[in-house]
């Protein structure tokens, strides 16, 4: 009896955004990264990581056309030290032929770290939205 999923290593796909005061003049800002799935997948372990020095934060990891959210969390003050705060999700039911974005939303930023770390090969990042 063996399980293979010791012995190989797993991929690993990182989207990471990081933004300071000169990033944008506008408040709230906003910026994201788009992302899609080789095959349909029913559950996929997701950790985010958070760190900011600003007013208000809002990160969304949610599917490009529909605007639904799949998941969302708000921050309403600091998030500072090298640990920042980092939350496990699972996100459920991606579709291949869909795109999703990871987006954050902030108000009087002085900077703020976003990674999204997602334990599977099936993710890609993409660089512009298909048409």
């Amino acid at each position: 009896q063996s399980n293979t999923s010791d012995t190989k290593e797993t991929q690993k796909t990182v989207l990471e955004m990081e933004m300071d005061a000169n990033y944008s003049d506008s408040d709230p800002f906003e910026n994201g990264r788009l992302f899609c799935v080789s095959e349909d997948t029913e559950a996929l372990d997701t950790e985010v990581y958070f760190q900011m020095d600003g007013e208000r934060g809002i990160v969304e990891i949610k599917d490009r056309n529909s605007d639904e959210v799949l998941w969302s969390n708000t921050w309403d003050e600091n998030v500072n030290g090298a640990s920042g705060d980092t939350v496990t999700v699972s996100l459920n039911n991606l579709q291949k032929e869909k795109e999703y974005v990871v987006r954050f939303t902030g108000t009087k930023i002085k900077h703020a770290v976003v990674k999204v770390t997602f334990e599977s090969g099936l993710v890609q990042e993409k660089s512009r939205p298909s048409k």
